[in-house]
């Protein structure tokens, strides 16, 4: 489902968690990315003789939360001026709120179990890239002045104090030129997963790699639910009075959300550290994670020895979510040539070899919006899924969430719960929908920095 080796597992730890399985927990957790690893810490921090498990079919996050960029910011998939006018000031207000209590509380986790992850405390950058990305983060601006959202528009000479990257076309009289998000952070993504599943085990839960599940059934009122897993090819079952599945994109496989969880394979890249010189040329200062604000955007950070991360391009669905031949290598090599694009202007970058190309996997719901709750018609069988790779933040804390409301139903902050996202019915219409919507928006964005708006 992903290939690639990221940069993360260059100096992350070797070390295996295979627990014994045993033939009844308390509460069962599939997928041990940051998700499923909160929910188990959580759940043990809550009622530590809580006998709790997490069950992983391969490496602890080898899915999207070891495999990002490892950037920790508020917001959900949809833009905030998108998301206030679809769902209201209300709801856009409190979702935005939710989301900075996720980033505060990714970072206490990580200050509170001592977890060597390079966390970097800053702000974000939103870049323009074109006329039509100045008017959206005018119009992104407007809404986060009136709902209180803290914010800093930047013009081009503002920008340029903070990153020296070939400014959007126009002028400030049209939009800015970025927009400044204050409390996010940057981590180690493959050191954080580590760290939280250490902690679990701490506290005495139960982290099992190599235990892949293959049905969930049960889990009606005062039902257990019971697991089909197979490890070390055999198949077994374990008995769970409650359980979460934290699976990401990998959740259809499970026979649970279909056709609701759409899994799409995005690309990111990884040079070798920059030169002194190469760093002196971008400027950056603050070492700001970048996020670009076209519609199908790309993003990128520094690592903390100086690594540009790049990530991005054109979110890829196979048929049944699984990719075609050649096309993990096709995607790779755009990326690749967007990234040299991108950096073009700065001085000596394109001598600066390309070491690390991965693919990974991500949750997508058609709204964009997480969905946190307990499977309709089985409140034994809670999912927190759809972070549509905005989610890292959002993981931990839902995590705690979840975890808070295992004895009666999921508790969040969030504005609304829901047991299901919206459903796109059939293969066909799905693949036609993910591969159209994508083709459609990097269409227009090309446009927009040719100079045509459509």
């Amino acid at each position: 489902m992903s290939t690639g080796r990221p940069v993360w597992d260059d100096d992350a730890s070797a070390e295996a968690f295979w627990d014994a399985l045993p033939a009844r927990v308390d509460v069962a957790v599939v997928g041990a990315g940051l998700a499923g690893l909160s929910a188990a810490y959580h759940a043990k921090q809550l009622t530590p003789d809580r006998q709790v498990a997490v069950l992983e079919a391969g490496r602890i996050g080898a899915g999207a939360s070891g495999r990002s960029t490892g950037m920790v910011g508020p917001g959900v998939a949809q833009r905030l001026s998108a998301l206030a006018q679809r769902a209201g000031d209300y709801a856009a207000r409190a979702f935005y709120g939710a989301s900075l209590q996720a980033v505060q509380a990714t970072r206490r986790l990580v200050e509170c179990e001592r977890i060597d992850c390079a966390l970097e405390n800053g702000s974000q950058l939103i870049v323009a890239r074109s006329r039509a990305d100045r008017k959206r983060l005018r119009a992104d601006v407007a809404v986060r002045t009136r709902l209180g959202v803290p914010h800093e528009a930047l013009d081009d000479r503002a920008l340029r104090a903070r990153l020296r990257v070939t400014p959007a076309d126009g002028g400030d009289g049209e939009g800015p030129a970025a927009v400044a998000v204050p409390g996010t952070a940057l981590v180690h993504p493959r050191k954080l997963v580590d760290g939280l599943a250490r902690a679990v085990r701490a506290r005495g839960g139960l982290v099992c790699e190599g235990t892949r599940v293959t049905r969930v059934t049960g889990g009606g009122p005062d039902a257990p639910v019971t697991l089909t897993v197979v490890r070390d090819g055999r198949p077994t079952t374990l008995v769970a009075r409650r359980v979460v599945v934290a699976a990401g994109g990998g959740t259809p496989g499970l026979g649970l959300l279909c056709g609701r969880v759409l899994p799409l394979h995005l690309q990111v890249l990884a040079t070798a550290p920059l030169p002194a010189d190469v760093r002196d040329a971008l400027g950056w200062p603050g070492r700001e994670g970048v996020v670009e604000a076209s519609r199908v955007f790309d993003y990128f950070r520094l690592t903390g020895d100086d690594r540009l991360v790049f990530g991005g391009g054109v979110p890829r669905y196979g048929w049944n979510g699984q990719p075609s031949p050649g096309a993990e290598a096709r995607a790779l090599a755009r990326l690749e040539v967007a990234f040299h694009r991108r950096f073009a202007a700065v001085p000596g970058l394109a001598r600066v070899p390309v070491t690390h190309r991965w693919t990974g996997l991500i949750d997508y719901v058609l709204d964009g919006v997480p969905t946190i709750g307990a499977h309709r018609g089985r409140p034994g069988v809670l999912h927190l899924v759809g972070w549509c790779g905005h989610g890292l933040a959002l993981s931990v804390a839902a995590g705690a969430w979840v975890a808070a409301g295992l004895d009666q139903s999921a508790a969040s902050p969030l504005p609304r719960l829901r047991d299901r996202p919206p459903l796109v019915p059939t293969e066909g219409l799905r693949w036609l929908v993910c591969r159209s919507a994508t083709a459609v928006m990097a269409l227009r964005d090309r446009l927009d920095r040719m100079g045509t708006a459509v």
